[in-house]
């Protein structure tokens, strides 16, 4: 089972540049036969004047399993160390607009050459990991590889070598050209010290696999002093960054309280200055005058109907719009998000690539009832169909599924929830090779994520060769051409085109049902100056975190 992202969830952040003085922008090139298209990483100078010290107290509802090693990471894990591990390359802020979504981080620059078939990391000069070992491009070769003997490292089909002509280059050949890579191999793994995975591992890789769930050491801006799994993790500034000037926090302490009435207590009595609050907490504490820290990125969620088995009712492109057509969409996200969550007509949201107000369906139950009885489908002779759901996300999914079999039911079809635990769950959901009963008709889950770009968040959730292989998707010879094209294309405006081709195959189709888009927030004291989601789900410029006196 390939491990999901959210982000792919669908995926961590951009190069700030906010005051004189600051690392210059940075550039990712890519070279065609015909044109260089340059993407330039820009930031926004604050109005207030940063302060240093202070550590900042952060609550969150679960912790890492596991800091280091990234064939064993899951999303969740990789959030945790944003305040050490830095990439290759990282997301930007550049949403919706003319470019690969990525910028240079510890490369300084990037060179993509679609004709010559080579992505060429240029590595900054005097980057040292917080042991006092340098990155350089055999570091850097040494962590991709890890991936790839794990078997973790997407597009391999595309992979033809490394060479490193001098300290400081890593050139990767591509067998063919594929759009993909760059992002995705820049990043897929954070940058970590092979000189302390070697002292602490004697060549063992299990050994190192074992050493890294409860150690990290990158090159980010703050070291981790302490890690009590299930507990609390507490980071202290690296004196030794190389972002001059940086991090303004004298450190970063998260509180690990799964329990949201004792973390609501904590945080109103001044015990931590961040909380990641649930809706209706979140709501009522901006009410009280708390600031709501949000940005672009959101989790859509929605249903997968299972389009992967031939013999089940969802293989009817009739039902799939009823399904659609039934649904109050409003009325979910209003009951789920106590208005902080939006409704989904269609994927992708508003200001994505692919994007076209004009697609998917709106709530219509007259629509629904008239697809049903052109099926033979009515209150008399109901529609039997299984919604599959799980515990593991707590209670709003099985809330919307509730809220789902309502509007379902109203137009013909009898829903049974099926709630499942995770093992259950999980490997129903994911697998290549595995394609659900005829019976389990519909999966709840997430719709997706927001990747770099939205082509990205298609090939990476809904295509061919995704890293999330949900088994509920049947794939088609069709969807194929499109995969291969969207990938192949060199200029950005074709990549965009393809995104919208791809999206309008989806979404036409009743391929996915999205649903609503949980948006990504956080509840703040109102000392923080923060740049959490600016950038995604992915990257956390934890250096440009700062607090006024209080």
């Amino acid at each position: 089972m390939k491990k999901f992202m959210f982000i792919s969830l669908a995926l961590v952040i951009i190069i700030s540049i906010l005051f004189t003085g600051c690392q210059g922008s940075e550039t990712v090139t890519q070279t065609s036969a015909t044109s260089t298209t340059t993407t330039t990483s820009t930031t926004t100078t604050p109005t207030d004047l940063p302060e240093y010290g202070g550590t900042l107290r952060i609550i969150s509802s679960s912790g890492p399993q596991i800091l280091s090693y990234t064939a064993l990471m899951g999303p969740g894990d990789r959030s945790f160390i944003f305040p050490a591990a830095e990439a290759l390359v990282d997301t930007n802020t550049d949403r919706g607009g003319f470019s690969t979504g990525v910028e240079p981080v510890l490369a300084e620059s990037v060179d993509v050459d679609p004709v010559n078939l080579t992505i060429t990391f240029n590595i900054r000069e005097g980057v040292y990991f917080s042991d006092g070992s340098e990155l350089t491009a055999e570091v850097a070769q040494w962590n991709i590889q890890q991936v790839i003997d794990a078997g973790s490292m997407p597009y391999m089909d595309y992979f033809g070598g490394f060479r490193s002509p001098d300290k400081y280059t890593l050139i990767i050949d591509m067998t063919s050209y594929n759009n993909q890579m760059m992002p995705t191999w820049g990043w897929w793994t954070a940058m970590y010290s092979k000189a302390a995975w070697d002292a602490a591992s004697g060549g063992d890789l299990e050994v190192g696999k074992e050493w890294a769930r409860t150690h990290v050491v990158g090159t980010g801006p703050f070291i981790l002093d302490d890690f009590q799994r299930d507990v609390s993790l507490t980071w202290v500034k690296n004196p030794n960054y190389w972002r001059e000037g940086r991090p303004y926090l004298d450190g970063i302490h998260v509180a690990i309280i799964p329990d949201s009435v004792t973390a609501r207590a904590a945080f109103e009595a001044g015990e931590a200055d961040v909380w990641g609050a649930p809706a209706k907490d979140a709501q009522e504490l901006i009410t009280q005058g708390y600031n709501k820290q949000s940005d672009w990125p959101m989790l859509p969620w929605g249903i997968w109907p299972n389009t992967a088995n031939p013999d089940s009712l969802m293989s009817n492109k009739n039902i799939r719009e009823a399904v659609e057509y039934a649904i109050d969409k409003d009325g979910i996200a209003q009951a789920i998000g106590h208005g902080l969550f939006v409704s989904l007509k269609s994927l992708p949201p508003s200001g994505e690539w692919g994007y076209d107000s004009n697609r998917g369906r709106s709530y219509d139950p007259v629509q629904a009832i008239a697809l049903m009885e052109a099926e033979g489908y009515n209150a008399s002779n109901p529609c039997r169909v299984t919604l599959f759901t799980t515990n593991a996300f707590g209670p709003d999914p099985i809330d919307a599924c509730t809220m789902v079999k309502q509007n379902l039911d109203a137009v013909g079809f009898d829903v049974t929830i099926d709630v499942a635990d995770a093992g259950r769950y999980f490997g129903t959901a994911y697998g290549k090779d595995n394609a659900p009963a005829a019976d389990i008709d519909m999966l709840w889950y997430f719709a997706g994520g927001m990747d770099t770009n939205y082509l990205q968040t298609y090939i990476r959730w809904f295509s061919n060769d995704p890293f999330t292989w949900i088994s509920f998707l049947g794939r088609t010879a069709e969807q194929l051409n499109i995969d291969q094209q969207a990938m192949a294309a060199v200029d950005v405006q074709d990549q965009i085109a393809w995104a919208n081709t791809a999206m309008a195959y989806m979404t036409d189709n009743a391929l996915i049902i999205p649903v609503y888009g949980s948006v990504a927030y956080v509840i703040q004291q109102t000392w923080v100056h923060s740049t959490q989601y600016t950038t995604g789900f992915v990257r956390w410029q934890t250096e440009e975190v700062w607090m006024e006196t209080h």
